[in-house]
């Protein structure tokens, strides 16, 4: 992560390593080899052998012992990865002759998967298909991934959307989803995948309004999926990441990082909520401009993070994330406080008042802040409105002040805002009443309960005493009747 009074400089893509070894996954030089091959040169060696790397999806570490070899072995290996290419290659075209016997095949080709996926298939079928589609991409080299790309890409992200407006979603609908998460995730897994989800402008936004926290596996994956493309991703990519979670939220009705905090909030799901927090990290974090920084992060924290930080129950995982949040936000403070000479205990009310107004006095900014404080004196002294005028010129003032571009806007452009905040004003309004509403039907129906419960109580020992009071009234009369029996038995013996 971004060190601070550093630009953030974006990481290389990396491809995955794995502990099985690199031998293991090359292929074996064999001891005969056509004469074609022998006839290639040094220079042609070199530049298949690094295709066929490349290829493999072998990462730099891995690459290095491989270069050092001699080029009689370098030279076997290309030789039996071009015959293991065209042998693929011949029976992918066998297969798509007259006969095709796909059903009976352990592996499907490329564009075996492309017809399936555009024939239609739906519920169990595409589940299958997705299944064995995803085992494909993780298991295959990178130009097979990029030859399922050319449509392949297309036609998942074409199911993803159709099972995103469904109406009504059956369990293997959300069952889908995840396979699709899972095999979109396998295609990304190297520069090409990577490069191919970018380009695509649905890919993002699907993502993002798939994002579920009912649905704990595959809101982890897609996290994770949304975390490395933050990080590795190119320049602007951190403004098409919000943009398609703001779009996905409004379709929603909810604050567009609403679904992360919900899903740091689940206790149950340890790696949700570690993946979670990596992606409030790398979101939080991305940006270059320290005022932008600071914004995402109230973002949060105004969403619930806040509230929910002291609560979480932490891991040994969940803690190195939590300590990158608080070192990152504490950096930014000191950055902040450095900006403004070193004057941190002065940011809180009514400090920072005192503090705008001496920055303005005998300025030429002076005259408009006093009439931006007089302006705000007119605000109606009304219980609902004066929050929600409030809440909205500070999301104006917000999006005034804090440029993407890092650059000011053009004051030259008009001299009005030409802008109608009054329905806007009255939607906040009647949103805010629906809340307190809602807010005081929780607390009566708690209350009710409580009463309820406390009656139910009072009755029952109510009932007890009841029972207490006839059971002392029966031995009561008991006790008289023995009482009486005595007396007569006394008065009796007593006469002559």
């Amino acid at each position: 992560f971004r060190k601070t009074g550093m630009k953030k400089e974006k990481p290389l893509i990396q491809h995955p390593t794995d502990p099985i070894s690199t031998q293991a996954e090359l292929p074996l030089p064999q001891p005969f080899f056509d004469e074609r091959s022998m006839n290639l040169s040094e220079k042609e060696i070199i530049d298949l052998f690094e295709k066929m790397m490349e290829d493999m999806n072998l990462n730099e570490d891995r690459k290095a012992p491989l270069r050092e070899k001699d080029l009689s072995t370098k030279r076997e290996m290309v030789v039996q990865y071009v015959s293991a290419a065209a042998k693929s290659v011949s029976d992918t075209v066998n297969r798509s002759g007259g006969l095709r016997n796909s059903k009976h095949e352990c592996t499907l080709s490329s564009q075996e998967y492309v017809h399936e996926l555009r024939s239609g298939i739906t519920d169990e079928k595409l589940f299958n298909c997705l299944e064995s589609l995803r085992v494909s991409l993780t298991s295959n080299p990178v130009s097979w991934v990029n030859n399922f790309g050319h449509e392949g890409l297309g036609l998942l992200l074409e199911h993803l959307e159709k099972l995103l407006d469904k109406k009504q979603q059956e369990n293997i609908d959300k069952r889908n989803q995840y396979k699709l998460i899972q095999c979109l995730k396998a295609f990304m897994n190297n520069k090409y995948g990577l490069q191919r989800i970018l380009g695509d402008e649905r890919s993002l936004l699907l993502l993002a309004r798939t994002i579920d926290p009912k649905q704990t596996n595959m809101m982890t994956e897609i996290v994770k999926i949304l975390s490395a493309i933050c990080i590795i991703g190119e320049e602007n990519i951190l403004d098409k990441i919000l943009a398609a979670m703001t779009i996905a939220a409004e379709r929603n009705n909810k604050e567009r990082f609403a679904p992360i905090v919900e899903g740091l909030e689940n206790h149950e799901a340890q790696q949700l909520q570690v993946a979670c927090m990596q992606l409030i990290n790398a979101l939080v974090t991305s940006p270059d401009d320290l005022d932008f920084r600071i914004h995402l992060r109230n973002e949060f924290l105004r969403c619930g993070l806040k509230k929910i930080l002291p609560e979480i129950k932490k891991t040994e995982e969940l803690d190195i994330q939590l300590k990158v949040f608080n070192e990152n936000k504490d950096e930014d403070a000191i950055e902040l406080s450095h900006r403004l000479e070193d004057i941190r205990a002065e940011m809180e009310y009514p400090f920072v008042y005192h503090l705008l107004s001496n920055m303005v006095k005998d300025t030429s900014s002076e005259s408009y802040f006093l009439s931006i404080l007089q302006h705000l004196l007119l605000i109606r002294n009304d219980y609902y409105i004066r929050p929600q005028y409030y809440k909205v010129i500070e999301e104006c003032v917000s999006q005034v002040v804090l440029h993407r571009s890092g650059t000011d806007p053009d004051f030259g452009y008009s001299r009005r805002l030409d802008v109608d905040f009054t329905q806007l004003i009255d939607q906040c309004v009647d949103k805010a009443k629906v809340e307190e509403s809602e807010q005081k039907a929780v607390e009566y129906s708690k209350k009710f309960d409580e009463e309820f419960s406390a009656r139910q109580e009072a009755q029952a020992e109510s009932q007890k005493k009841e029972e207490k009071i006839k059971e002392l009234e029966s031995k009561i009369q008991t006790l008289e009747t023995q009482v009486n029996l005595q007396r007569t038995s006394n008065y009796s013996a007593n006469q002559p």
